[in-house]
């Protein structure tokens, strides 16, 4: 691919991203959520107003901040393919830091995760508006007055379907007054889960550590059970019922599958790796013994030379930058993603 071919894709890329996102402000600004009647009575609507544990402000910070601070760190500072440094340095005397090639991998894997965490909060906003189902704290917060005047106190509306109503609770703000028709499905727990489930599957692939086992499967843990948490705050707050916590879990994970299998491509190098095992399993079945010794030492080192290189003992998230299949055929040995090599 060409220099000026890559830049074209690059700017379609950023088109469709900056799209994407001016869909998501729409869906947020400009459509208003299909207005959803109510029973008097519903206990389901009955739950007290109270503030939020998370707040928007403070989700933002996190499926913003957390995620591209890891995937800073690691590709800033992972060891690229070729580099053997022992110790596992971060740069190679011969090629340098590659410091350029590098900033590239920053800025595909950061845009990757953007785009998915754009498209998971255009799937939320889009199902938001189409369900508008009212939230838990609905009657505290709107305090509902009839067409007639009446209210739900009233006995003769118990059990009542009302669909034309007007909200009188004049101590709420108009964001609340926005939100209440908007509880299915959680946003929080949509994106925080696609946020953190993304990043745990982000370090599957890329990071590779030689101090502990299972440092990395903990990083994962801590990861989710964010997500998790922020998910259950979203219940006992009474913002959400418990099946639009629920909804929003699944939605995120679907999201964070799809956009680091199909957008990021993170186990690429895994299904190359596994592809070029037939070279392997060539090379050794060609290598068939000689009738004297001679032709013995002659196989031998033309096999020694055309042998691939063993993998390196520490390899710190060489998996990403396997830029062809081909390249995945210069390893001798199966790749550990904890770093050791047997």
């Amino acid at each position: 691919m060409s220099k000026y071919t890559k830049t074209a894709r690059g700017i379609c890329d950023l088109l469709l991203f900056v799209a994407l996102n001016a869909s998501n402000f729409a869906l947020y600004k400009l459509v208003r959520p299909f207005k959803r009647g109510f029973f008097c009575g519903d206990e389901s609507l009955g739950y007290p107003l109270r503030e939020n544990t998370i707040g928007a402000a403070l989700l933002i910070s996190l499926v913003l901040g957390i995620p591209t601070s890891v995937i800073v760190v690691v590709e800033l500072f992972k060891q690229l393919p070729g580099q053997n440094n022992g110790a596992g340095g971060g740069c190679d005397k011969r090629k340098g830091c590659r410091l350029l090639h590098r900033f590239g991998q920053l800025y595909k894997q950061a845009g990757y995760y953007l785009f998915g965490f754009a498209m998971v909060t255009f799937a939320t906003l889009l199902s938001k508006n189409c369900i508008g189902r009212l939230r838990p704290h609905f009657y505290a917060a709107c305090q509902p007055m009839l067409a007639d005047g009446t209210s739900c106190a009233d006995v003769q509306n118990q059990g009542r379907y009302i669909d034309s109503y007007t909200c009188t609770n004049a101590n709420v703000t108009d964001f609340i007054f926005q939100q209440l028709n908007q509880s299915f499905p959680s946003g929080h727990a949509s994106m925080m889960m696609y946020a953190m489930l993304y990043l745990a599957i982000y370090l599957q692939a890329a990071l590779s550590t030689r101090i502990s086992k299972l440092l990395k499967h903990l990083l994962q843990f801590l990861f989710v059970m964010l997500a998790w948490y922020a998910s259950l705050t979203r219940i006992t707050d009474f913002w959400h019922h418990w099946s639009d916590v629920l909804s929003g879990v699944v939605l995120g994970a679907i999201f964070a599958f799809l956009t680091t299998i199909y957008v990021a491509d993170l186990f690429a190098f895994k299904r190359w790796n596994r592809g070029s095992s037939g070279a392997y399993c060539t090379i050794k079945k060609s290598q068939v013994s000689p009738k004297n010794s001679a032709a013995k030492a002659t196989t031998g080192a033309v096999a020694a030379a055309a042998a691939p290189p063993a993998l390196p003992a520490y390899t710190f998230g060489t998996l990403p930058y396997v830029a062809h299949p081909a390249q995945a055929a210069h390893y001798a040995q199966t790749y550990h993603n904890y770093g050791y090599v047997p």
